[in-house]
């Protein structure tokens, strides 16, 4: 497993009706400069266009740039961190130094919007890309 060197200090949990989806960012700052995860999942049911092209479920996004659609098997939240275990092709795609990552939450993060909002996108879509969950 590897603990990434940032602590998560700012959730944001919101719909973004102009672009159709429902977002979860995880981020060290509320600008995003430094580390951050952002979840993705559409407002709608995806269409049969997204199933044929793979893009039917969450979709991931980081720091580094990379985006991976699913490619979550496992989420683990506890009051003092969240743990991901990536699939390989998402571990390729984010450019994540392993495919288990912890991170650290800071004490006034609000543990029931973080899990409430990661339950809601980690569940859209293709129910074969849905993670194991743990504490959410």
């Amino acid at each position: 497993m590897s603990r990434l060197d940032w602590l998560v200090r700012v959730v944001t949990s919101e719909e973004n009706v102009p672009d159709s989806c429902f977002i979860v960012g995880l981020a060290e700052d509320r600008y995003g400069e430094s580390g951050h995860f952002i979840f993705q999942a559409g407002l709608e049911a995806p269409d049969e266009q997204s199933r044929r092209l793979g893009l039917d479920s969450y979709c991931i996004l980081n720091e580094t740039g990379g985006v991976h659609y699913g490619g979550l098997e496992k989420v683990s939240l506890s009051s003092q961190g969240i743990s991901f275990q990536f699939n390989s092709e998402a571990v390729e795609e984010l450019d994540l130094p392993a495919s288990e990552i912890e991170l650290n939450i800071a004490p006034e993060v609000d543990l029931e919007r973080m899990r409430a909002g990661l339950r809601r996108v980690l569940t859209y879509g293709n129910p074969e890309k849905v993670p194991e969950f743990s504490g959410l």
